[in-house]
């Protein structure tokens, strides 16, 4: 198992200070309750774009409500623009459209999404970071983004999502030998939290972080020795797809 360690449209809101400024609370279009920034100890579904977020998020506090938005789904940016797609203007729309697919992780774009013509990006993948930065027992370890994978995932042991249609974007190591599709790791969120294999992790009353149990077969026929460092660049990746990355990871 992994454990994830974590630092201790809107008409009206409230800001923090200046250095923050984060937009604290908010009234949205798609809830009839005011809904304030909280932190969430346990994985949701975001009842805006429907994909796992973790973290920080818009949360009703009507606990019959059980209503999520990530943070970036919340606030949305009328028009985003991504560095993979060069003088292209992504607009945010509010409904989904089906049988059409997130050019980044491949899944079913069914909630708020971005579009440029014919591409479709989940909020939560058009904010991905560019880099994660980690330190693994004095090892230094660097993932970036890609817009397809240089070398087969080692989820789906391919370097296509979908053969001969999509390519799908992955974080690849700076040494060559980590590559997770940022949509195989998407996927095994969901299995792992429908499952349940997310659950709080308690110390003193208080929750650490997060436990994640890896699919065993995610990483087979690698080397025995080489699986600490495996689970720890999958564990990054994890946090960034369900947007919980520490911003000392981000460069």
């Amino acid at each position: 198992m992994f454990q994830f360690f974590r630092n201790s449209e809107s008409k009206s809101c409230k800001r923090e200070n200046a250095k923050d400024m984060k937009i604290t609370e908010i009234n949205h279009f798609s809830h009839h309750h005011k809904l304030k920034l909280s932190y969430s100890g346990t994985p949701y579904q975001c009842d805006g774009c429907k994909e796992l977020g973790f973290g920080s998020c818009y949360q009703c506090n009507n606990e019959k409500c059980d209503f999520h938005l990530h943070e970036n789904c919340g606030v949305a940016k009328p028009i985003a623009t991504h560095s993979f797609f060069k003088n292209i203007n992504f607009k945010y729309e509010k409904k989904g459209k089906q049988g059409k697919t997130c050019k980044a992780c491949g899944k079913d774009v069914q909630g708020f999404m971005y579009k440029s013509k014919e591409t479709y990006l989940h909020p939560s993948c058009l904010e991905l970071p560019s880099t994660l930065n980690g330190n693994f027992n004095g090892r230094s370890l660097r993932l970036n983004l890609k817009v397809k994978a240089p070398t087969k995932c080692l989820i789906c042991q391919n370097k296509e999502i979908s053969k001969g249609k999509l390519k799908g974007w992955a974080y690849i190591s700076s040494c060559g030998k980590h590559c997770y599709h940022v949509g195989c790791v998407n996927n095994l969120n969901f299995e792992n939290w429908k499952m349940g294999y997310f659950n709080q992790s308690q110390s003193g009353g208080v929750t650490n972080g997060l436990v994640f149990e890896e699919n065993r077969g995610s990483s087979s026929g690698r080397k025995e020795n080489e699986r600490p460092l495996m689970r720890y660049a999958l564990n990054l990746i994890v946090q960034a797809v369900l947007g919980a990355v520490v911003s000392s990871w981000i460069s």
